[in-house]
């Protein structure tokens, strides 16, 4: 059993590299993404739903190749972060940014909920406050 097991991993092994990779470029593609994203959002994000996502978030270029690219971006991004969720890497950080990317209704809800427990929501506060940033509100 165990030699099998060892000829099937010879067998996928530049699979298993790619994977590999692939974990540690999302991984550091959310490291760069989430302060960029979480300075963009204004203070009242999570207070009163709005028309447009691309105003709230600062982004104001509503060019239809800029909407398109945000969200192929973030759907990529999501799709990786569920995936990364059960294979190594920061699953739920890649799916938190590839949602704050992408424009589907409900999206604010969901971030809402996950960003209202009290560690992630000062430390998000928190670099926030470093970059000059008012803090986020939320509906409590």
């Amino acid at each position: 059993m165990t030699e099998l097991t060892i000829v099937w991993l010879m067998q996928y092994q530049e699979v298993f590299v790619w994977i590999g990779l692939l974990s540690f470029f999302t991984f550091l593609l959310g490291l760069l993404l989430m302060p960029f994203v979480i300075t963009r959002l204004p203070e009242d994000y999570f207070l009163s739903p709005q028309n447009s996502d691309q105003a709230s978030t600062g982004l104001r270029d509503s060019s239809t190749l800029f909407l398109v690219t945000k969200n192929l971006m973030g759907g990529v991004l999501l799709g990786l972060g569920v995936v990364m969720l059960f294979l190594p890497g920061p699953g739920l950080m890649v799916a938190l940014i590839g949602l704050s990317l992408v424009d589907i209704p409900g999206k604010r809800w969901v971030l809402g909920r996950i960003l209202n427990i009290s560690g992630l929501r000062s430390a998000i506060n928190g670099l926030r406050y470093k970059r000059g940033r008012p803090p986020l509100k939320f509906e409590d």
